[in-house]
């Protein structure tokens, strides 16, 4: 089975649909993800750039390990990902790289800021980003069931408002989804989204020598929130971020994803072949306006080109939404 970052347990009863999963790649046994695991702490109490303490891990991912760290000599504390060394390969690495760049030029409240990008003794690269106190958009859904209309439409604008940024640089996210959303306490910028998780992102306007960094065929993302060019390993822009978008703004107002299906294969033959339910239906007694089921769906539509062409057409129809 050609699959890296998901076990062949996951794929078949699709527990993880939500999680990133790549294919053509070399296949991870579970006992190494135990492993992984078992190794996720090692790196406590390491001194990185002779300034940040690694005190905790946070989390680990599909691609990363994630720990929070302090300044040695200023009031600061940060998040350090650490690219996983067991799935390390050249096209990883160039993306951090340019991830790290990309995102040290961005500076918008409602993206994540990167301080700067290295590599360890061990040769792992990382990079060290904003500690951020809040939930996930995620954890929200789980837990509230029915957010509030006008909140969401207020994450949303925000949500817009980064990607817009994020576009304009030239990145396109490619792994737009709930966990990626971080919902934080106001800080002095007054933001309280922050767009999370480029580590897949891909740059719309790459040099000679980054522009195979992702093969023609090559399946990239999180299944519940994959455009249907994407799972067919077609190119990506940012019309892909739209549909993973109105896939969150979707699941967002429901607690459910618009597509999903007994495993990982059915889940993309509905993001291919289906139309989502009405998300009026999903939610009887909540009044869902029409602008905004219409909006969802124009992100939703299956061919890149009958989508919206640009998110800040889709930051003006939710400011018209009259509630």
């Amino acid at each position: 089975m050609p699959l890296l970052r998901i076990s062949w347990n996951d794929w078949v009863n699709g527990r993880r649909q939500g999680d990133i999963v790549r294919i053509g790649g070399t296949s991870v046994s579970e006992s190494a993800e135990s492993e992984k695991n078992e190794r996720a702490t090692s790196h406590v109490g390491e001194i990185v750039e002779n300034r940040f303490e690694i005190e905790k891990h946070i989390g680990t991912g599909g691609m990363a390990t994630v720990y929070r760290a302090k300044h040695l000599h200023v009031d600061l504390n940060v998040a350090i990902k650490i690219l996983n060394r067991d799935e390390m390969n050249e096209k990883d690495i160039e993306r951090l790289k340019r991830e790290a760049k990309v995102l040290n030029s961005i500076f918008h409240p409602n993206v994540v800021k990167v301080y700067s990008f290295g590599f360890l003794e061990s040769g792992a690269p990382y990079l060290v980003l904003d500690l951020l106190d809040g939930k996930s958009l995620d954890q929200m859904i789980q837990s509230e069931k029915c957010l509030p209309i006008v909140w969401l439409l207020r994450a949303f604008d925000q949500i817009c408002e980064g990607l817009i940024c994020a576009h304009e640089s030239g990145l396109v996210h490619r792994d737009l989804k709930p966990s990626n959303i971080m919902v934080v306490k106001p800080d002095e910028d007054g933001a309280f989204i922050k767009l999370l998780d480029f580590g897949i992102a891909r740059s719309l306007v790459t040099a000679p020598s980054e522009q195979k960094l992702t093969r023609h065929g090559e399946i990239f993302g999180s299944p519940l929130y994959m455009s249907p060019e994407a799972i067919q390993g077609k190119e990506m822009d940012h019309r892909s971020d739209i549909y993973a978008f109105g896939c969150l703004m979707y699941e967002s107002i429901t607690g459910v994803p618009p597509f999903i299906g007994n495993n990982v294969i059915m889940t993309f033959m509905k993001h291919m072949t289906e139309q989502a339910k009405p998300m009026a239906e999903l939610t009887p007694g909540l009044r869902i306006p029409a602008e905004i089921e219409a909006i969802v769906a124009h992100c939703m539509r299956k061919d890149p080109d009958a989508r919206y062409q640009s998110v800040a057409d889709v930051y003006k129809d939710l400011k018209e939404v009259k509630l």
